[in-house]
């Protein structure tokens, strides 16, 4: 799916004053998904994710010394491939559930500036609390649900897209009503990612009310994490 925070990530990519970016935002918004589509679309060698959440086993290379020469040597022999700086992306996901990793993010800024460095969670105010907040160390971006116009592209409606995106110019009548019409569904379906997901699938709202009741769920089967 086409995100316009797409081309944030390439303007961070290739930044000369360049820091590990954190991204933050909801659960189910498509963080994972564009860092990485993003990563092997810009990159000639390879996205190397490291999920906290989904291999616990990575957080004990950010216990004690956070020298990040060695603590990639640990990522690489977890992940079983080098880490090559200006070639490879190193994606730290669910960051939140290692907030050590998150201290950590400034050592490889002052030490391994070459080595692009993104990560992604979740409640990240939650972790930062344990920790002292490398500030000035860190390149941010917040991602949200999809837009009106995401969901446009996301359904192949490209002609509707761009009649959004030139702006509000007087348009005809026939033209008001058919973008009104699809808004109206875009309300129905919302903008969580896999909500859109299902429903571009088979264009069924009710696989994406489906989904909805599964992204409802699962935020309410989190809110025990952060009490």
């Amino acid at each position: 799916m086409r995100r316009f925070v797409q081309d944030r990530l390439l303007a961070w990519k290739d930044s000369s004053d360049r820091h590990p970016l954190l991204v933050r935002g909801a659960r189910q918004v498509g963080k994972t998904w564009s860092i990485i589509d993003f990563g092997r679309a810009h990159f000639p060698g390879v996205v190397h994710e490291v999920d906290f959440e989904q291999r616990p086993a990575a957080r004990e290379f950010f216990e004690g010394d956070l020298d990040p020469r060695r603590v990639l040597t640990g990522l690489e022999l977890l992940l079983g491939a080098p880490v090559r700086p200006g070639r490879d992306l190193l994606f730290l996901d669910q960051i939140q559930a290692c907030p050590r990793a998150l201290v950590a993010l400034r050592y490889f800024y002052e030490q391994l500036p070459k080595l692009h460095v993104v990560a992604a969670g979740s409640l990240v105010e939650f972790a930062l609390a344990e920790i002292s907040f490398p500030v000035g160390r860190l390149d941010h971006l917040t991602m949200r649900p999809m837009t009106f116009v995401e969901y446009l592209w996301a359904i192949g409606n490209e002609v509707m897209a761009d009649v959004v995106l030139d702006g509000p110019f007087p348009q005809p009548a026939t033209t008001h009503a058919l973008v009104l019409e699809e808004l109206r569904r875009y309300f129905y379906v919302g903008g969580m990612q896999a909500a859109v997901s299902a429903y571009v699938a088979g264009l069924s709202l009710q696989r994406a009310f489906a989904r909805q009741d599964a992204l409802v769920q699962s935020y309410r089967d989190d809110f025990g994490k952060y009490a």
